[in-house]
């Protein structure tokens, strides 16, 4: 808990809130189609707007609804979850 979680690339906060089911979300545009969403987090470090980096910070690692503390990571592309070692592979 509070670890911080990084943007995997650089891109642009579409999202940065409280959503049901994800504690706080932070849904990052790295244009094409392409978004990654960090949820379970304890707090946002970014507002809708801001344009990070790689490695820049979006928030601090929360708990899970079941109590433990987690990250929800998911890259989505055309609207469509991808597996994301894969999109990350693609991408190192």
């Amino acid at each position: 808990i509070g670890t911080g979680a990084t943007a995997v690339h650089e891109g642009r906060v579409a999202f940065a809130a409280p959503f049901a089911g994800f504690g706080v979300l932070v849904i990052v545009d790295h244009g094409g189609s392409a978004f990654t969403l960090y949820g379970h987090l304890s707090e946002a470090t970014v507002t809708e707007g801001a344009v990070l980096k790689a490695g820049d910070m979006v928030g601090r690692v929360g708990l899970a609804p079941a109590g433990a503390a987690a990250l929800y990571f998911e890259v989505r592309i055309d609207g469509r979850p991808v597996d994301p070692a894969r999109w990350l592979a693609a991408r190192n």
